[in-house]
């Protein structure tokens, strides 16, 4: 995060000092740094980073400088003026892909799912979205480590769906597409992206759509170049390093009071039209020969 921060602001026109405030992310302690930072002279904080510490900052309702949050706060209180909300939530993609889904004219979708509060939490998403289009979901299936995914197979196989959205991180849709139906089409987030581009690890995720950070599969994408690359961090920290260009691109927005934010940031398509969330569009990628890249490029 820090080090995409600093990429950011080699680039930008009011070039601001940027201090890092380390917690040990206890609600209490990020209360206490933000305070602090405050009384620094801090013109603009990105963060906290975790959910609880967000959550905790709302709640406490001292948000006393323009303030860019990096998740969501828990339960659906009015978040407090100058808190802003950004990140790299999976359940925002998960609505991405429903909308994708239904723009390309389909109405029918079964939905498989691991056995963890993610990928629920994912499938929950996704079928809001989803009905909230008018959309119908035929079948929801459920699959763990000890799972029978013959009888899976067998379930799917007389579907009506005309697609299949899949939660689940790359491991365990390596496991379980083989017994996927192969006539359907299969959605995902950029869960099942980890990184792992080999050809024969990923032969069986070849095919499945999902949707991505610009920085990870359309590298030579204009507003990807710009920034530097850090040889060696695991697809994971790729992640963070990207939220840390853009959440500073943001903040640099927000300190000069844009009232509209349009920014084609590393991480996806940046708006922001009012209210305290700025709105992340991430963009359509496809596994071709074990490598996930944008369907611009897959092409």
């Amino acid at each position: 995060m820090r080090l995409g921060c600093q990429a950011a602001l080699v680039f930008a026109e009011n070039r601001q000092s940027l201090q890092v405030a380390r917690t040990d992310a206890q609600p209490e302690s990020i209360l206490a740094e933000y305070q602090a930072a405050v009384q620094r002279g801090a013109a603009v904080i990105v963060g906290p980073l975790t959910r609880s510490g967000v959550t905790a900052l709302a709640q406490a309702g001292r948000v006393s400088v323009v303030t860019l949050a990096l998740n969501v706060a828990d339960g659906d209180a009015p978040l407090p003026p100058r808190l802003y909300t950004f990140g790299l939530s999976a359940e925002t993609e998960a609505r991405a892909v429903a909308r994708t889904a239904f723009a390309r004219g389909l109405r029918e979708g079964a939905v498989v799912q691991a056995s963890n509060l993610l990928a629920k939490r994912l499938s929950r998403a996704f079928a809001d979205e989803w009905f909230s289009l008018g959309g119908r979901i035929s079948d929801v299936r459920e699959f763990g480590a000890r799972a029978d995914l013959v009888d899976l197979r067998r379930g799917l196989a007389d579907s009506q769906a005309q697609f299949i959205f899949l939660a689940a991180e790359a491991d365990q849709a390596r496991t379980v597409r083989p017994y996927l139906n192969n006539q359907l089409q299969v959605f995902a987030t950029s869960q099942v992206n980890d990184g792992k581009n080999d050809p024969l690890v990923n032969a069986d995720l070849n095919g499945i759509r999902f949707v991505d950070m610009p920085w990870l599969v359309q590298p030579d994408h204009a507003a990807v170049m710009v920034y530097p690359r850090l040889e060696g961090l695991s697809t994971e920290l790729q992640r963070f390093y990207a939220l840390g260009i853009d959440s500073c691109r943001i903040a640099g927005e927000l300190i000069g009071g844009q009232q509209t934010i349009n920014l084609d940031g590393v991480t996806g398509r940046i708006s922001y039209r009012g209210g305290n969330t700025l709105q992340r569009e991430p963009i359509q990628a496809v596994f071709r020969d074990g490598v996930g890249v944008s369907l611009e490029n897959a092409r």
